[in-house]
């Protein structure tokens, strides 16, 4: 799931950095190698939900390796030696590569399928998020906080705030900027200078974790009492029997995804882009969100049934006018200088 920073923008302006681990071969007629974040429920979501029934169904094998990294895979399009087939990244980052790191992907009459301004000639959406506002019942008890703006006002709430601080693009920008007033069909361009002295107001009380499994477990762990979490790891959160945390209904909710890409010069490029396609079928999207507790990228999919499901469905009735959806070709435009400015207030 998401995310990590350098993305694929950034890491065509650095000198890329190759993770570690054991070298995946090259997939032969038969086979994809598909690319994920690792072990979790997010990745056996994707197994269970698309790679297996896509096997089945075709004979092709389908090979995991990870975790997903653009500058690796920028390093193998330019040195003609793709191994990838299909990956999983940000949604922005795709759409600024498009072309020249990736290959155009035609999903034909499942277009339709997609929410509207997700899908962009490159990438796939595969899995939205919701950023959603969380807190300890412990904590707050019979008044406990019921808008975005009461995040960020230690005076009303006391208490020990918590955010993922590894990517700015999930929709911590926007969750600030809401916040403070900033209607929904006005946020960007991005004032994120403005976003950030929000952060400032509770910076004495705010922890900031690199890594969502540390968020989670900081949360599960009585280590914070409100904490601005995407709904994935609101999912596992609940999931894990952490009752005591609420999300806050009824307000805003920033909406990112992530989307799956075919790299250019991988020379199974058409039987990548059937898996895609195989994966965006309704039935295929609804066993995925479900698994991995992420909404379904197919509108048409059926809603979740389970109490949790219902919870964080971004797409329910109860969001239907709160959804805000990220603007994508904003963020493949100013990326590298918003991540520069967030990355300077994280260590200022």
């Amino acid at each position: 799931m998401r995310r990590r920073i350098p993305t694929l923008l950034s890491a065509a302006l650095t000198v890329p950095l190759f993770v570690t681990g054991c070298a995946i071969s090259e997939g032969g007629p038969n086979s994809l190698v598909f690319v994920s974040y690792g072990q979790g429920a997010y990745q056996a979501g994707q197994r269970s939900a698309w790679l297996d029934p896509y096997e089945k169904r075709t004979g092709t094998t389908v090979t995991i390796d990870g975790p997903s990294s653009n500058a690796k895979l920028k390093a193998m399009v330019e040195a003609g030696k793709v191994t990838w087939d299909v990956v999983d990244t940000d949604a922005s980052a795709a759409a600024a590569v498009c072309g020249s790191l990736l290959e155009p992907v035609d999903m034909g009459p499942l277009a339709a399928g997609f929410p509207k301004g997700s899908l962009t000639d490159c990438g796939v959406p595969d899995a939205f998020f919701g950023m959603m506002l969380m807190y300890d019942t412990k904590a707050y008890g019979d008044r406990p906080p019921s808008t975005m703006a009461d995040f960020f006002d230690l005076r009303a709430f006391p208490g020990r705030r918590i955010i993922y601080g590894g990517d700015p693009s999930v929709g911590t920008i926007e969750a600030a900027l809401l916040a403070d007033g900033v209607p929904r069909d006005e946020l960007y361009p991005l004032d994120v200078r403005r976003a950030l002295s929000m952060y400032d107001r509770i910076r004495p009380e705010l922890t900031i974790t690199s890594t969502y499994g540390d968020q989670q477990q900081r949360m599960a762990g009585g280590q914070a009492d409100m904490a601005l979490i995407v709904s994935a790891r609101a999912f596992s959160l609940l999931k894990a029997g952490a009752t005591n945390w609420k999300v806050v209904p009824g307000i805003p909710v920033p909406v990112t995804w992530d989307v799956l890409v075919v790299p250019k010069g991988t020379p199974r490029a058409e039987e990548a882009k059937r898996l895609i396609r195989f994966a965006s079928e309704p039935a295929q999207a609804a066993a995925f969100a479900a698994a991995a507790g992420v909404g379904p990228a197919n509108t048409a999919a059926p809603s979740p049934n389970t109490p949790i499901g219902r919870e964080l469905d971004i797409w329910g009735d109860a969001k239907e006018n709160l959804r805000v959806l990220s603007d994508v070709r904003w963020w493949a435009a100013n990326r590298t200088a918003l991540v520069k400015a967030w990355s300077d207030w994280r260590t200022g």
